[in-house]
């Protein structure tokens, strides 16, 4: 089985460990909600932040999500694990680093602009997101779309086949492999 999985947010804990760096850089307290919401309504701002990110190395130095790399261990020699990441590709190297560090396998990784990583999931069943509007695209195209749970993807599912999810157990409990 193909099973496509998003990074940040995903696997990387990106938003608990770069609201820091997010605060400093809009020069005020922002709810995940307020950052997400700036950084997808204005491009050249999401550029901007990003591209100091990667300047400082940032994605090198993110936590993991708790469960992430034992689940994807267990997955790895059965499955085929596709990353699909909305990171900017100046981020590839930087990914690859912070993926070999945490000991993370996959067969793939590939870098896709939002609401575009559906052209880079070609067959796989299942799909582990954060972003509702990416998963309600993916639903069109994967058989099962978990969406981790967080403040910025609150609302309503529409989609018969995107399960809301709190955890990686969670993932495991509802995916019969």
């Amino acid at each position: 089985m193909r099973i496509g999985i998003d990074i940040d947010n995903v696997i990387a804990d990106t938003y608990k460990d770069l609201n820091p760096y997010v605060t400093r850089y809009f020069g005020k307290e922002t709810t995940s909600e307020q950052a997400i919401e700036l950084m997808r309504d204005n491009k050249w701002l999401q550029l901007h932040y990003w591209f100091k990110a990667w300047r400082y190395g940032l994605p090198t130095t993110l936590s993991l999500i708790d469960g992430a790399v034992d689940t994807i261990r267990d997955w790895h020699n059965n499955h085929e694990i596709i990353m699909i990441t909305s990171r900017l590709p100046i981020f590839k190297r930087q990914t690859r680093k912070w993926l070999e560090k945490h000991g993370i396998p996959y067969h793939e990784l590939h870098h896709a602009k939002e609401k575009t990583k559906h052209t880079k999931a070609e067959g796989c069943e299942v799909f582990i997101e954060d972003n509702l509007e990416e998963c309600e695209i993916l639903a069109d195209f994967c058989k099962q779309i978990f969406l981790f749970d967080h403040p910025w993807n609150r609302k309503e599912i529409i989609r018969p086949n995107i399960i809301r999810v709190k955890s990686w157990q969670e993932i495991r409990n509802n995916l019969s492999l």
